[in-house]
């Protein structure tokens, strides 16, 4: 319906006229080369004097351009330019820098990444999800596309630049990796023996190895630095995890006696002679043990499989297992607000050293327990 500018005889500020009576008001700006026009109709506000409607209109003027300015904003934000916010406040870590690679890598030229954000459905994620899939990659590595992904859409909504979410209904079918581990107790000395006869001549990597017994990941392991490692108060710290907290962990006396063989070389516990940083490279040391162990699918992951088996059979605290392993996720146990760590790497570490000194004894079958390892 065509506006009659005539009605509006009242200039009250700029941009913004009354009629006669002061009870229908008239805007007309102009924002980034676009006219709005419109009206803003107080005439059943009956008790409202003519002050009170000249401040509501103007009050409403305010919000009509504010509201204007924003959805032209928000149409042109790229996906984009909405990571590059997301990651600007996203908390330091190494999740941080991981996914800021695989989001450059996969996404940021991609016709996806340079997409308007509102205009982006289902379909546009699952076309990189195949991309992804043509070029040979695991479900485990496309499934992290919806994890880096998925945080920057929750953001996007929180912030009102979207009313829905476009993966809400993607999902991808994992292959299962839980293992049955056959005579854990077993397994875990048998492991144990290997790694003290291939490194016994060898206190760097006999120790690396020492702290992977006690369930820590090879990145953790990799990351300690030495002002982390407190030798007059049996622990150390991981700053570096998986689930982005740090982490107080107990220092068995052994691996301290290790470390002490080396200790001050370089700013990183395992200290590369080669580049004078922490080490990257494992997978020789690991082939070693292969061999030795007559094992082709031995590594830090199966290790740490077999270690909570073997915790599991001598009876220790499912708390306490996800302690250990420096597992905070709540569906493990939903009772315990907090984790301690060092009480539990203690225990778990008491439970690793009785099983490795024992004498051999008949052990039983184990499923691993439902633990993201």
């Amino acid at each position: 319906m065509a506006i009659d500018t005539k009605l509006y005889v009242n200039k009250v500020k700029q941009n913004l006229w009354a009629d006669k009576g002061y009870d229908v008001f008239y805007y007309n700006f102009k924002f980034n080369d676009k006219r709005y026009r419109g009206l803003i109709n107080l005439s059943d506000k009956v008790a409202w004097n003519k002050k009170d409607r000249i401040a509501h209109a103007e009050m409403e003027l305010l919000k009509i351009r504010k509201k204007r300015e924003d959805k032209i904003t928000d149409d042109r934000l790229t996906l984009n330019t909405m990571m590059d916010k997301h990651l600007l406040f996203h908390e330091e870590g190494r999740w941080k820098i991981e996914k800021r690679k695989f989001y450059d890598y996969n996404v940021r030229n991609d016709i996806l990444g340079r997409m308007a954000i509102k205009d982006i459905k289902a379909v546009h994620i699952q076309e990189v999800m195949a991309k992804l899939k043509d070029r040979g990659l695991k479900p485990r590595t496309v499934g992290r596309l919806i994890e880096v992904l998925r945080p920057v859409f929750k953001q996007a909504i929180d912030n009102r630049v979207l009313e829905y979410d476009p993966m809400v209904f993607i999902k991808i079918k994992r292959t299962k990796t839980k293992k049955i581990v056959v005579n854990a107790t077993q397994e875990l000395k048998k492991i144990y023996e290997a790694i003290n006869n291939e490194f016994f001549h060898d206190p760097f990597w006999l120790a690396y190895f020492s702290f992977a017994m006690q369930g820590r990941r090879r990145t953790e392991i990799m990351m300690i630095k030495w002002e982390d490692v407190s030798f007059e108060h049996n622990y150390y710290v991981l700053r570096d995890t998986k689930n982005n907290e740090e982490q107080k962990i107990y220092l068995p006396e052994r691996i301290k006696l290790l470390i002490s063989e080396f200790r001050g070389r370089g700013e990183y516990v395992f200290t590369s002679g080669y580049t004078g940083t922490h080490i990257t490279g494992i997978q020789h040391h690991i082939d070693k043990l292969k061999k030795r162990l007559e094992n082709p699918v031995f590594c830090l992951h199966y290790l740490r499989n077999v270690i909570v088996s073997a915790m599991a059979e001598q009876g220790l605290e499912s708390m306490h297992l996800s302690g250990a392993l420096g597992h905070n996720d709540p569906n493990t146990i939903k009772k315990y607000l907090t984790m301690n760590y060092l009480k539990s790497s203690e225990m778990a570490s008491d439970v690793i050293d009785t099983i490795v000194t024992m004498g051999n004894q008949e052990t039983k079958d184990v499923n691993i327990l439902d633990f993201c390892i």
